[in-house]
């Protein structure tokens, strides 16, 4: 008996139909409400680049890319959508550089179990992307608070009980982190 391999389709979603995804994602939107009097304000800017006939067509791509359901009065994210949603809300996290550096070094270590592979892969790259510089094997240094941002990334990868933010005022290789920073 052979297997059917499931293979995954990747969906080309550009700047406007992310936006709409995010409205839709705060609230449902009632499609009621699309007539043009009572347009939601964050509707109004694409709606008057495109009419009102192009924000219509946005919202049936995102149906046949099965991305949104189109009710008779609601619009809601499909099961496919709520992952999208969360994956462009994943990628606008950023974390704030202050001009003026406290001293502070904030460390990030964990202890990822081998179940969790992709997560902690997934928890490198965002670490990565954010600019931490790895100094040892599970252990990274930013130079800035990231707290908060950190504990989103572990929460969001059901990570959190095996991740640490911890704060320090020296490194041994301190000289050589500053100059990466430019601090």
């Amino acid at each position: 008996m052979k297997r059917k391999r499931r293979i995954k389709k990747w969906i080309k979603i550009g700047e406007r139909e992310k936006e709409i995804i995010e409205l839709i994602g705060v609230g449902t939107l009632v499609i009621a409400s699309l007539a043009l009097p009572n347009l939601p304000i964050a509707l109004r800017t694409i709606s008057k680049i495109r009419g009102n006939k192009g924000l219509q067509k946005f919202l049936e791509n995102l149906k046949k890319k099965n991305v949104i359901y189109l009710g008779e009065e609601k619009i809601r994210l499909t099961k496919k959508g709520k992952k999208l949603l969360k994956n462009i809300q994943m990628s606008k996290i950023e974390i704030k550089e202050s001009k003026d550096w406290d001293g502070t070094w904030w460390l990030v270590s964990y202890d990822i179990p081998k179940d969790f592979n992709k997560s902690r892969d997934n928890f490198r790259f965002y670490l990565k992307r954010l600019n931490f510089s790895q100094i040892q094997a599970s252990l990274w240094v930013f130079p800035y608070k990231c707290k908060e941002e950190i504990a989103i990334i572990a929460n969001d990868l059901s990570i959190d009980p095996f991740v640490i933010v911890m704060a320090t005022d020296s490194l041994p290789n301190q000289k050589e982190m500053e100059e990466y920073y430019n601090l």
